[in-house]
């Protein structure tokens, strides 16, 4: 039973449905890890001809798509563009009530990691025992080493064990009603140039959206030994801000670069330890 301030509540109706439609904001990490599935006989296409792939995302994740990690997974009899269809974010997300000038950008930060993978009967292209599989982002797979771009999965397909997610946020008081972005994460380098949006607005007042969009960001990023990014701020930065670098492989590493309009003395705090300046 259903309780708010110590007192039952009874529910009089249903969950509005979708049941999969996003109502609050996202979590701060998320890591969903499968071992040891099985998928067989999937074709790019059904008897009907409509599209068909293992892998999809929600069709409301707006604000965060998590790291989704596979483990010993056998595919048999699976098509070359079967495997996954990542969407591009829906135009209809840039209004003022969702996520104002341009759509969120989730969607295109999403990244599939797969190890001790094994393939039988009819084989991707692309099939390895490890690979990953990341959206059509424009700003930032074309950028990656070893990528490869698939139409009909609007997705790439890449042999690079160090693809991950870099998530902060920003821990002001206004985190909720104040905004950064749009951000852009660029690499040293490349010509990556990563155009990344906060999260959407889910409050609703009425016959008023709350006008309260958390400053999160979930970005994918490669990260070998020796990258850096810089992170390109089109309002002011957050003077405290939270990181965390999520990844499969324990070895991924990088340096983030922020350009503050002010010349305020700044520290790093890691487990609760000022981190001496280097």
């Amino acid at each position: 039973m259903a309780t708010w301030g110590g007192k039952a509540l009874h529910l009089d109706s249903l969950s509005p449905l979708p049941p999969h439609k996003i109502k609050s904001i996202a979590s701060w990490e998320t890591i969903v890890t499968f071992n040891r599935l099985e998928f067989r006989n999937w074709m790019a296409k059904t008897k009907l001809g409509m599209k068909n792939s293992v892998f999809a995302i929600s069709p409301t994740a707006a604000d965060m798509v998590p790291i989704m990690r596979f483990f010993d997974t056998k595919f048999t009899n699976v098509e070359d563009d079967a495997m996954a269809y990542i969407y591009d974010p829906p135009k209809g997300w840039a209004n003022l009530k969702d996520c104002n000038e341009f759509p969120c950008t989730a969607p295109l930060n999403t990244l599939l990691t797969f190890k001790n993978t094994t393939f039988s009967g009819i084989t991707p292209s692309y099939a390895s025992a490890d690979y990953q599989v990341i959206a059509n982002n424009p700003g930032f797979s074309k950028h990656v080493p070893s990528c490869v771009f698939h139409e009909k999965m609007n997705a790439w397909t890449c042999q690079e064990p160090k693809l991950s997610m870099i998530i902060f946020e920003s821990e002001d008081p206004d985190t909720l009603d104040r905004s950064m972005q749009p951000i852009y994460t660029r690499q040293l380098g490349t010509g990556m140039n990563n155009k990344v949006n906060s999260f959407m607005d889910h409050v609703w007042d009425g016959f008023y959206s709350g006008q309260l969009r958390l400053s999160r960001f979930p970005i994918i990023v490669n990260a070998p030994d020796k990258s850096v990014y810089d992170f390109i701020f089109t309002g002011s930065p957050a003077k405290k801000m939270k990181f965390k670098l999520v990844s499969q492989d324990p070895d991924a590493k990088m340096t983030i670069r922020i350009p503050y309009p002010s010349a305020q003395s700044r520290g790093v705090v890691f487990d609760g330890k000022l981190v001496d300046m280097n």
